[in-house]
């Protein structure tokens, strides 16, 4: 769910970008870096796998206007591919708002593709998410290939009844990674503008020519409803449910046309409230914390697949050199059993040519006892 952060007057969108290994995930997020302006988005961040990483930035665009005098900043993340890290995929899907599942166009990557959305959403399941309520929004990858499936083929294996929308996109080249970002943007803010019952605001300039005409004195009757703080609890446990109803009369002298919503929630907030600086204080410090607990836990996740990983290996190695030590005692025995097997023909002939003396020997004292 959106993260609404009261100190900085904020509202934090995850979108996730899903899929299976080397569909253009990565891709996606590294264009979106390169393209938005530098002032407005974070680092982009890279917590890596022996052999697939995740990669997470954050962007606060001031064109898409505000909801309710909150800006909007969305933070962006990347799931590894490969199977064996579905314990980080979950954990990265955790609070997801919104997911981008990138599939691969590629006729061999079908069956990965369709394995992926079916893990995708087990995961959200697992993270109390109905994938139903959700926005997902497809991304068909790789479009510029030769060995492709078609659309229809797509849409048939992930979108059979068309209940998501998608886009064709060629990531290397950027085309279709912008649009796939700006539509699931509007899906994830007109979901939360309905269901928190408040309007986006947008940012648009007024132009000057407008701003000089005086226009006539009137009264603006507008209901704000703020965000239900009891669906935030998981977040902000104990903060109760803020609705005020509200009615201006602006004066001509101080009428301002771009100020309607944004203002008149601001002043609610500006009102002295007891021990508001405290709560503020809270809310900002358990704003902080979630998030850095989150990216912790990714952290903890792959530093605890790395050091098993390694444990494997090193098993593996002392497993291998086991072998070789068995391997060369098996050699020493069979070498000295051949030896053995010498040995043994050598002292049978001895004692056969003993033998022999010996019936000799007989032989010979028979022919004395008959003289």
């Amino acid at each position: 769910m959106a993260l609404f952060n009261y100190a900085t007057k904020e509202i934090t969108i995850k979108i996730v970008y899903y899929g299976p290994g080397l569909s253009g995930k990565t891709t996606n997020l590294q264009y979106l870096h390169s393209v938005f302006e530098p002032s407005k988005r974070g680092k982009l961040l890279s917590l890596a796998t022996e052999a697939d990483r995740t990669l997470f930035f954050d962007f606060l665009p001031v064109q898409l206007g505000k909801i309710s005098d909150f800006a909007i900043r969305f933070q962006l993340y990347t799931v590894p591919g490969q199977v064996r890290y579905n314990a980080t995929r979950k954990l990265v899907l955790k609070g997801a708002d919104a997911v981008v599942f990138v599939a691969d166009s590629q006729r061999e990557m079908r069956e990965q593709n369709i394995e992926s959305l079916v893990n995708m959403r087990d995961n959200l399941i697992a993270n109390n998410i109905n994938p139903d309520d959700i926005p997902v929004m497809l991304q068909y990858n790789k479009r510029d290939l030769a060995n492709i499936l078609s659309i229809d083929q797509l849409n048939k294996d992930m979108n059979e009844n068309g209940k998501y929308e998608y886009k064709e996109a060629i990531a290397v080249d950027g085309n279709g990674v912008e649009e796939t970002f700006q539509h699931i943007t509007k899906l994830v803010i007109r979901g939360i503008s309905e269901k928190h019952k408040i309007k986006v605001q947008p940012a648009v300039k007024v132009p000057d020519a407008f701003v000089e005409e005086k226009p006539k004195k009137e009264t603006i009757v507008e209901s704000v409803t703020l965000p239900d703080m009891e669906v935030e609890q998981t977040r902000y446990a104990g903060m109760p449910v803020m609705k005020k109803e509200i009615q201006t009369t602006i004066p001509e002298e101080s009428y301002q046309p771009e100020e309607t919503v944004a203002r008149e929630v601001r002043e609610i907030w500006e009102e002295p409230v007891v021990s508001k600086e405290k709560e503020i204080q809270e809310i900002e410090k358990t704003t902080v914390i979630l998030r850095e607990k989150e990216i912790e836990e990714i952290k903890e996740a792959l530093a605890g697949f790395t050091k098993k990983m390694d444990l494997i290996v090193n098993n593996m190695t002392e497993i291998s050199l086991t072998l070789k030590e068995l391997k060369d005692a098996i050699s020493i025995i069979q070498s000295e059993v051949s030896d053995a097997k010498k040995e043994q023909k050598g002292v049978e002939t001895h004692l056969r040519e003993i033998t022999d003396t010996l019936d000799n020997i007989k032989a010979k004292k028979r022919w004395f006892s008959f003289s």
